[in-house]
């Protein structure tokens, strides 16, 4: 076996354990979205991926339920079947560190009006939340397209729920 195809097996090998879907597969669901504490109107925009169905939350719970484990309250408003498989992609590139990780804050977010991301997921009756800065080079690298990927994901529906 020469080099070449020795690194070509360890790189595949890795990413395969870095994107096995069987480490995503038994997420019960997975909430996202971003906040903004000092903030005077619509401050957060937050979003619960079940199994089946993606819901909205517009109303700030997330500051309202801050002694609560599950923070945002969901009041039912599914959005369409094509709004759900476009954020199968927030679960599917979950990062291994978040997946992993016993921290609950990367960066410092919201520490000086920048804002955070909110990222809650329930595993095996494991509940995970996590507060993210939006300052990229705040966090671990590993988790800086996954905090683009959902800062792009909330951006894309601000203007559809609050404009």
């Amino acid at each position: 076996m020469t080099i070449r195809s020795t690194i070509i097996i360890l790189t595949f090998a890795l990413w395969t354990l870095n994107c096995s879907p069987t480490n995503r597969d038994n997420i019960d669901y997975v909430v996202y979205g971003t906040y903004a504490g000092e903030c005077m109107n619509h401050c957060t925009l937050m979003f619960k991926l079940d199994k089946d169905k993606l819901l909205v939350d517009t109303t700030d719970s997330f500051f309202d339920n801050s002694q609560q484990i599950e923070r945002v309250i969901f009041k039912g408003d599914t959005l369409i079947h094509e709004d759900f498989l476009k954020a199968q992609k927030v679960k599917e590139r979950l990062p291994r560190l978040l997946l992993n990780s016993q921290s609950k804050d990367f960066g410092n977010p919201d520490q000086h009006d920048q804002g955070g991301i909110y990222i809650q997921f329930k595993r095996n009756n494991e509940l995970k939340t996590f507060y993210i800065d939006t300052e990229l080079d705040k966090i671990p690298s590993e988790l800086r397209d996954y905090a683009e990927l959902i800062m792009s994901e909330v951006s894309a529906k601000w203007d559809y729920y609050y404009r």
